[in-house]
């Protein structure tokens, strides 16, 4: 029954139903988002981002060659030219030897056996040259040929030739041996260098002897000392030997000596002058890479010696400075640092691996299960 009093009609109040508490939801959001964590954890965690490996037509056991073009390589005798940009090969022609062996620049490459060397240019162009002796060696600048070769009688001297093939100088090491050597070029000129070690002196004793070949003269000579000289890097400023028991810096004006810095129980992978000071990446010796080490040189009178130490989250196979950032490629991941040692992206790799090379700045040589395939870093 309707109520009224006093003339006015009143309605029975309704009690308001009570809406869930700002706690109660709260708790609902964050179960939310836990459980969503949990869902990415267990799923999306290792799907992150994944390197596509592309597959070459080079085995492990087939010669090859990094050209700077793409992929020098001999396979059943026949020498072809892989395109890391479009992975189609052209064919160069065939070797009966079976046995080549390459070199390059970029300007040419070259294949070589027995006393037979094959210059093959940037327009596929093919010189092929013969020689008395055995070809042991071969580099390659952009004007230049050298070549180690050894005479009938064992002895062995380094031949420079023109791009041309005419012989345009001989080194004769005398009471020593040829360990290593290679081009560069200060200027307008390139420049030889010959690596050579002393087997009379009574402790470890290399030289390194520098010469311009436009003028066809020795410019100086760098001798070391107690150690043994493992890798030569050379900046339009210094010529650098990485040792075993240190680094040294020298200047091209008379292969004058600015310092030294101990490296010792570390051994180089790679090394980098992109960002203005000399870098060299560097790991312990003699046991699994877990760690490596960026030592930063300045190119004056002092080095400035900055050091950048890391721990490996895994077990690397091989390190490479690409791109002003430290890559670190391991059995099945990739890791991407900083040059400050910030580890900044872990990635999957396509296929599990043995080995790894740096082609370019943006691309990796993989080996896997006996196959070689290309990778975009």
């Amino acid at each position: 029954m309707e109520r009224v009093y006093g003339g006015a009609r009143m309605n029975p109040r309704k009690k308001k139903k009570k809406g869930p508490s700002m706690m109660v939801i709260m708790l609902i959001l964050t179960f939310v988002i836990l459980l969503g964590l949990i869902v990415y954890l267990a799923f999306f965690r290792d799907r992150e981002r994944t390197i596509v490996m592309t597959e070459t037509p080079i085995a492990a056991e087939d010669t090859y060659l990094n050209t700077g073009r793409g992929l020098l390589y001999a396979k059943g005798g026949d020498i072809s030219l892989y395109s890391t940009d479009t992975g189609k090969s052209v064919y160069y022609g065939h070797d009966q030897t079976g046995t080549v062996r390459m070199s390059g620049s970029g300007a040419m490459s070259a294949v070589f056996a027995g006393g037979s060397l094959q210059i093959i240019r940037a327009n596929g162009d093919i010189t092929t040259m013969e020689f008395t002796g055995t070809i042991d060696a071969v580099e390659l600048g952009t004007y230049h040929i050298a070549m180690l070769r050894r005479d009938s009688a064992g002895e062995e001297s380094v031949l420079v030739l023109s791009a041309a093939g005419e012989q345009v100088d001989q080194i004769l090491p005398g009471e020593q041996y040829v360990v290593d050597f290679g081009f560069y070029t200060i200027g307008k000129s390139e420049m030889l260098w010959v690596e050579m070690m002393s087997v009379t002196a009574a402790q470890p004793t290399e030289t390194i002897r520098c010469y311009d070949l436009s003028v066809r003269s020795q410019t100086g000579a760098i001798t070391v000392q107690n150690q043994l000289v493992e890798e030569v890097y050379i900046t339009p400023n210094s010529l650098f030997l990485s040792g075993t028991n240190q680094i040294i810096r020298y200047t091209h004006d008379g292969n004058k000596e600015a310092y030294r810095v101990t490296d010792y129980g570390y051994r180089t992978l790679d090394f980098s002058d992109a960002g203005g000071d000399a870098v060299f990446l560097l790991t312990p010796r003699g046991g699994d890479m877990h760690s490596v080490k960026l030592l930063t040189l300045k190119e004056g009178a002092s080095a400035d010696t900055k050091e950048t130490y890391m721990q490996l989250p895994g077990e690397g196979v091989s390190g490479f400075i690409m791109n002003n950032r430290l890559v670190v490629v391991a059995e099945k991941r990739l890791y991407i640092f900083s040059m400050k040692g910030k580890l900044t992206e872990t990635a999957n790799l396509q296929y599990p691996i043995e080995r790894a090379e740096k082609l370019s700045d943006s691309m990796l040589l993989l080996l896997s299960n006996g196959k070689w395939y290309t990778a975009s870093v």
